[in-house]
């Protein structure tokens, strides 16, 4: 859990760094931190939707699962190419609902103890930088 809970950290400072700089643009400019932001935003998305994927086989949903799995990082993508002044909005609560997914869908009980509590925290940390993009629009 340890490796775990260090990379999870660690997926955090683009985040925060590139939040920091659509604010204080100190390298490049604001516009181009909040590119960057967003796709950054729709790779890890897309990433943690893997989670889903240990949860797939075993149950009766399993079409269902997959569907929803691959449904975040496109989603994430389509509202960064047609709704860009709301990619922030929405890239949050498609954060939200995933982690909301993996609740439902049992992968916290497929993963250590702790997994629950580390997937809460990097999800309030995650809604928390695309909130302060938001309001940085």
């Amino acid at each position: 859990m340890g490796m775990i809970r260090g990379l999870g950290y660690a997926g955090l400072i683009p985040f925060i760094a590139l939040a920091w700089l659509a604010w204080q643009p100190v390298i490049g400019s604001s516009a181009q931190a909040l590119q960057l932001f967003h796709i950054y935003s729709a790779l890890i998305l897309g990433f943690m939707a893997g989670v889903l994927w240990p949860v797939l086989y075993p149950t009766s949903t399993t079409n269902r699962m997959a569907l929803l799995a691959v449904s975040f990082p496109v989603a994430s993508f389509l509202a960064f190419a047609f709704l860009p002044t709301l990619v922030a909005p929405i890239q949050a609560l498609l954060f939200v609902a995933l982690r909301l997914a993996e609740i439902v869908g049992g992968t916290d009980r497929e993963y250590p103890p702790g997994y629950s509590s580390l997937r809460w925290q990097l999800t309030a940390a995650v809604v928390a930088c695309h909130v302060w993009i938001t309001l940085l629009a």
